[in-house]
């Protein structure tokens, strides 16, 4: 897996059991997995990931086909001639979607090096045949045992604690705040109501929108950058409300960029937590998109939880969420108008610009 050092330099995490597998998931990921599905796709006999995807174990069988679809589409596209399946769930969640994989994965030519099943400490095996090797009532693992863990700790590289972590970072405001932030809002509420009402017959109500909304970004993300947040709950609560209109978010996306991402994700993340729950979806879909610009998936997910908490299927988060879940890398995503709710995905690519370089591919106990 190559980290931030220099190209040619990549961190070989060699996989010789299903320990390994387990024990390099999380690194390789960036966070602790659960109750999801991670994919390894790799190309030629030095067996390099290309691809690494995660998405939510499947809620219904027919979601399976689709998800299966997608990713054997993916792993071709990243030109994958082998793959490793990790389910974390129960049987009844992950076995659908390891045996549709390995059917669909064998027509296109990919060959599933492995499929497992981890759960409460113990992995199963949908391709070992060896009771001895892989009994009905699971292997105990210990990733402790596996010289993975060590030779990432070595290479710098480290997940993100759980999901708690995250969460705690979006978590709304409370206590003075919020009852302040709750006036704010209807106070912002009204001053445009009063904008509307002015410009009824003249300039166009959305122009005005947009044109205001413009203005308070650029200041708000001018002020980012240099280390200043908003401050006033009337501010924020402004910003909050100029956001619901589309443009205006728009206007706000396009102007995040892997450079900067850092300033985004602080200004959006403050946002975020102090804004009534009605506005959320905005600031909550910026912030997750800052966040995977600047690859931290696990802050992304987390504000996409906020995300569809308060508005289920709004249409950026959904478009979000898939590039998460198929593993597209920001890199691949196009800069300029960087996507727009109505639009098809951006192009596939690596994971988070990085490779997993590693001679050796998992084996049983022999």
């Amino acid at each position: 897996m190559v980290t931030q050092r220099p190209p040619g330099s990549p961190v070989r995490l060699p996989l010789a059991t299903p320990t390994d597998i387990i024990a390099a998931v999380p690194y390789l990921l960036g966070r602790h997995p659960s109750h999801c599905l991670v994919v390894l796709g790799a190309r030629g006999a030095a067996s390099q990931v290309r691809l690494a995807g995660r998405c939510p174990l499947p809620e219904e069988a027919t979601a399976v086909p689709g998800l299966v679809a997608g990713l054997v589409e993916r792993l071709a596209r990243d030109r994958c001639d082998q793959a490793v399946l990790v389910g974390y769930g129960p049987p009844e969640r992950v076995a659908p979607f390891a045996h549709e994989l390995g059917e669909v994965a064998a027509a296109s030519g990919v060959a599933l090096r492995e499929a497992l099943r981890v759960d409460g400490g113990r992995y199963w095996s949908y391709l070992c045949p060896e009771p001895a090797c892989c009994p009905p009532e699971g292997t105990r693992y210990d990733v402790v045992s596996s010289t993975i863990p060590a030779t990432a700790v070595l290479a710098g590289l480290a997940p993100r604690g759980g999901s708690a972590v995250p969460q705690a970072l979006v978590a709304p405001v409370a206590g003075s705040v919020r009852d302040e932030m709750e006036r704010a809002t209807r106070r912002a509420e009204v001053r445009r109501g009063r904008m509307c009402a002015e410009r009824e017959g003249a300039v166009p109500v959305e122009s005005a929108l947009l044109a205001e909304g413009a203005r308070a970004v650029a200041e708000a993300v001018d002020d980012a950058r240099v280390g200043r947040l908003p401050g006033s709950c009337d501010r924020v609560a402004w910003l909050g409300v100029l956001l619901a209109t589309v443009s205006v978010r728009d206007e706000a996306w396009a102007r995040i960029r892997p450079p900067d991402a850092a300033a985004h994700v602080r200004l959006w993340r403050y946002v975020l937590r102090r804004v009534e729950p009605s506005y959320t979806p905005a600031p909550g879909a910026l912030l997750a998109f800052a966040a995977w610009q600047q690859g931290d998936t696990a802050l992304a997910d987390a504000a996409l939880d906020r995300v569809d908490s308060a508005s289920p299927g709004y249409p950026m988060a959904v478009l979000l969420r898939q590039a998460l879940q198929r593993g597209v890398s920001p890199r691949d995503w196009p800069q300029r108008g960087a996507g727009r709710a109505g639009e098809p995905p951006p192009p596939h690519g690596p994971t988070a610009g990085q490779r997993w370089a590693g001679p050796d591919w998992p084996g049983h106990r022999r």
